[in-house]
């Protein structure tokens, strides 16, 4: 799976945004707002394709979490994506 649009990623105020750049900003005029663990994956699947797999073992070894909680984690953000319609599979 791969993000639809290519996003920049900044934090402002204290907040992870991320905004369509290019002609992917005229398709997509939002701004998605993220926590610091949306940031992260947004930024891996702005960047290639992954598969859910390789995104589990992103998140186990950038946080200090088990697998049951890096998997629910994944999928309600992927989740998120798919009803933005952000995601491209």
């Amino acid at each position: 799976m791969k993000l639809k649009y290519q996003f920049v990623i900044r934090e402002v105020a204290g907040q992870h945004v991320a905004v369509a750049v290019g002609q992917d900003n005229g398709s997509f005029n939002g701004m998605v707002k993220l926590n610091a663990t949306g940031a992260y994956l947004m930024g891996l699947l702005n960047r290639r394709q992954y598969s859910r797999e390789e995104l589990v073992e992103a998140l186990l070894a950038k946080y200090d979490v088990d697998r049951e909680r890096a998997v629910s984690t994944l999928d309600a953000f992927l989740n998120t994506l798919r009803q933005g319609e952000l995601l491209s599979e």
